[in-house]
């Protein structure tokens, strides 16, 4: 094999660069001409599912909770009736008072009665002894008229006694008007004694009432007893918390429309893996103190307030006061990206992908502010583009990444 020459290499050296340079420019040239990937796969798509459940933080509580302090009105307690942790029913006795202020009243007005009924006897002694009197006035009267209207006037001894028989007659009616007004004062003077004495009989009874008296629980539940409150009035004696529990939970202003009363949610609680099942009970229409967040801008800082509202779930089984619990809401419903709908007029539809083609479909939507959700015309695992736009066409193939 002959050794090139030194020209034959510089032609060869030429003809190499010459070829790569062809080749280089082949390629992007080809690069050029190739379909673009980015243009083709533009659209994107999201598969519609089930929103994630809600999860609220919550505690256990009694369903009702019954305080019962020192009421120094009552005087002092003298007795507390029921002993720590003793289960107790509606009406029993929980604590016993007795007041010195009102015995002190009850002595004095004991005294008093005893005046009070001395007045009615002798008002009914001044009574007897009036119609005692009228109905002998009364008698004499009657013999005084039939003397009178069985005497002969026509004689003249029989005239005088006429006479003297009618005088008896005006003295007998003058004295029984006497009498009767004597008997009527000294009715008058028993009712009054009467009064007197049936009024101060109700208010000694009235402050003997107050001399002891009781306080009985209004609910059922378990007594917690505190021995400093007999003493101390702002410390509960008593504490009834009833037997049954609640969860009471909170939900922010966002997710507060979701929360509905009568909805089935599950109760965790944090300590332990129980999963227990719940209805969520009672749902507060008007918001608790507002809480404030704080969001730090570059140059600025915004403050907003987010009310919150608290609900009370039922648990289907016992948890113990105190627990702090996860309450689980479940959402049926789906949500849809708001870029992904299109609207003609009032008709709302969204691209629905399938087997390499797109499709309209007319759906109904609820605005939720933030979201939207969907109310007709697709169901879960539907798969829609999501980023359309006017391009798009119905039977349009595509490809998506």
């Amino acid at each position: 094999m002959k050794k090139m020459t030194r020209k034959q290499k510089i032609r060869w050296s030429i003809i190499g660069g010459i070829i790569a340079l062809v080749l280089v420019i082949g390629i992007i040239v080809f690069q050029q001409m190739k379909p673009s990937k980015t243009s083709e796969n533009k659209f994107q798509t999201v598969t519609l599912k089930k929103t994630d459940p809600l999860t609220f933080n919550g505690i256990v509580q009694a369903t009702h909770t019954q305080d019962y302090y020192l009421d120094q009105t009552l005087g002092k307690i003298s007795t507390i009736n029921v002993e720590d942790g003793q289960e107790v029913a509606e009406g029993t006795t929980l604590l016993s008072y007795t007041n010195p202020e009102y015995e002190t009243q009850a002595e004095e007005q004991s005294s008093n009665l005893d005046k009070l009924n001395l007045a009615v006897t002798n008002a009914q002694e001044m009574l007897a002894i009036a119609q005692d009197k009228q109905a002998k006035v009364q008698q004499q009267l009657n013999t005084a008229i039939n003397n009178y209207n069985n005497t002969n006037e026509n004689t003249e001894e029989g005239a005088a006694k006429k006479e003297q028989y009618k005088q008896e007659k005006d003295q007998y009616e003058t004295a029984l008007d006497s009498a009767k007004d004597a008997v009527v004062q000294a009715r008058q003077g028993l009712e009054s004694a009467n009064v007197e004495l049936n009024s101060a009989n109700q208010s000694v009874d009235t402050v003997r009432n107050k001399v002891s008296s009781v306080v009985t629980s209004t609910t059922k539940g378990i007594a917690y007893v505190d021995q400093k409150g007999k003493n101390d009035a702002t410390v509960p004696v008593v504490k009834v918390v009833s037997n049954e529990v609640t969860v009471e939970a909170t939900a922010s202003e966002y997710d507060y429309p979701q929360v509905k009363q009568d909805a089935s949610v599950t109760i965790k609680p944090v300590t332990t893996n129980q999963e227990i099942a719940g209805t969520i009970t009672h749902v507060n229409q008007l918001p608790d103190q507002a809480s404030q967040t704080t969001g730090n801008a570059t140059t600025t800082t915004a403050a907003s307030s987010i009310s919150n509202y608290s609900f009370s779930v039922k648990p289907t089984e016992t948890l113990h006061y105190g627990y702090n619990v996860q309450v689980v809401l479940p959402l049926d419903e789906l949500r849809i990206p708001k870029k992904a709908i299109r609207t003609t007029g009032d008709t709302e539809y969204v691209f629905v992908y399938r087997k390499g083609k797109v499709h309209e479909a007319t759906i109904k939507t609820e605005n939720q502010g933030s979201y939207v959700i969907l109310k007709e015309g697709l169901k879960e695992g539907d798969k829609i583009i999501s980023n359309p736009d006017k391009t798009l066409h119905d039977g349009q193939e595509l490809a998506v990444d």
